[in-house]
């Protein structure tokens, strides 16, 4: 049973130029302050940093690999404190805020977080659609069906 204040196991990634460069091209993001050391340096930066898009494929990730393979995100909002860069070891973590059940779907809306030691790198709150008692399914629904609630409030993580 899922309940608020539920913790999410936390994940360690170690991050690696691969991670951030890899991401970039992923999401077709060429801005040079992803991968080219020298400009990201130039613009005041500590170093090449993670991207947008792939931060929130790893927030992505790391919450349906806890809500588990029927999940499907419904909502997000990030924020970004400070940049995601090699050599960064980062904790990915999560709450739970809110669970009920709307339409046959259960809605679990989580606090996530990235931290770099006591660092708050971003944050992200989320809502995640996954089966309710009923069995439906939330990848099953489409357009007219596909109706998932509003977030409840702003990004609540320390």
């Amino acid at each position: 049973m899922i309940a608020v204040g539920d913790q999410l196991p936390a994940r360690l990634v170690h991050i690696t130029a691969r991670h951030v460069v890899l991401g970039a091209m992923a999401s077709r993001d060429w801005q040079p302050q992803h991968h080219d050391h020298a400009h990201a340096i130039a613009a005041g930066l500590p170093d090449i940093i993670l991207n947008t898009p792939t931060q929130i494929g790893w927030f992505c990730a790391f919450l349906t690999d806890w809500a588990g393979p029927e999940a499907r995100i419904a909502r997000w909002r990030l924020k970004m404190m400070a940049p995601i860069t090699p050599g960064m070891d980062i904790v990915i973590s999560g709450t739970v805020r809110m669970v009920d059940t709307i339409a046959g779907l259960r809605w679990i809306e989580v606090d996530l977080a990235a931290h770099s030691g006591e660092l708050l790198c971003s944050s992200a709150h989320m809502l995640v659609a996954a089966p309710g008692n009923g069995g439906t399914m939330p990848w099953h629904l489409d357009g007219a069906a596909w109706v998932p609630p509003p977030l409840s409030g702003a990004v609540r993580v320390s």
